[in-house]
């Protein structure tokens, strides 16, 4: 499977930095997959049959086709299946048609007819029709729709470590990255994200990977989480038993962290 994941950037004509980018792994990550130094968990095969249309079968065992066949959509073909009305269709397809300009018009034309409680839930259940269908903002001549859910969240350069920790503070630095939500949906729920460090919370999560956090001040028992402990970040699994507390790693090689009730510890968030 790793020579496949070698072919497989070479049939797309990535680089490994443009391949590693796009699902989220650091590039010498990739770079250890591809030499077969590394096991391809899980997660990543998901990621990759997802991000690149690739049929899980050809990655794992082989087996051609390489891509899903993956057919385009029009937008009306897909609201005559639910059975719209004729003029509503109309309406729609005359609307994708406009300028901005004249979008604008017809926004506050609806917001003033319809009231703006009515407006801003008629542009919510849309939305979620939309997401369901995984319909596009990007228009062809056909409006044939390809849509990509994007959300901006604070990735921070400086992580939370998975192995021996790192102290974090205010100023550290971040950027925004764009997540793509088809290929990441946890990341819809996200307060932030982090880069992993380390290589104790492997199989499962790698040195360069980016995991997405839910803030918050708790987590039930067994869940991987962030936490400040004696003043050093962490990303591990929170384990309650019977003789105490513990932040455990993934990587048998490393040993569960007791949390003792004089030094301070604080949960930061829910790894999504």
């Amino acid at each position: 499977m790793n020579k496949r994941l070698k072919e497989l950037r070479e049939i797309l004509k990535l680089s490994q930095n443009e391949f590693s980018e796009k699902i989220g792994l650091a590039r010498s990550t990739l770079s250890l997959l591809e030499k077969g130094e590394r096991v391809i968990n899980e997660r990543i095969i998901k990621l990759i049959c997802q991000t690149f249309n690739v049929n899980e079968d050809w990655l794992r065992n082989g087996n051609e086709p390489i891509f899903n066949d993956k057919e385009e959509t029009s937008i009306i073909e897909l609201l005559k299946e639910q059975g719209a009305e004729p003029m509503v269709l109309q309406i729609i397809e005359n609307y994708l048609k406009m300028t901005d300009a004249n979008k604008k018009v017809f926004d506050n034309y609806l917001k003033e007819l319809l009231g703006i409680d009515r407006y801003n839930q008629a542009i919510e259940n849309s939305t979620k029709l939309l997401n369901e269908l995984h319909i596009s903002n990007n228009i062809n001549d056909e409006l044939c729709i390809t849509r990509t859910d994007v959300k901006n969240i604070q990735l921070y350069e400086i992580p939370a470590s998975a192995g021996t920790g790192m102290l974090i503070t205010d100023d550290i630095p971040y950027e925004i990255k764009q997540v793509d939500l088809t290929i990441a949906p946890q990341a819809r729920k996200a307060d932030f994200a982090l880069y992993v460090r380390g290589d104790s919370m492997e199989p499962v999560y790698y040195d360069g990977d980016i995991v997405f956090i839910k803030e918050q001040p708790y987590i039930d028992n067994g869940q991987i989480g962030i936490f400040i402990y004696d003043d050093e970040a962490y990303i591990k699994k929170y384990s309650i038993q019977e003789d105490g507390t513990y932040l455990v790693s993934l990587n048998k090689n490393y040993k569960p962290i007791k949390i003792e009730e004089n030094i301070c510890f604080k949960i930061c968030g829910l790894v999504l």
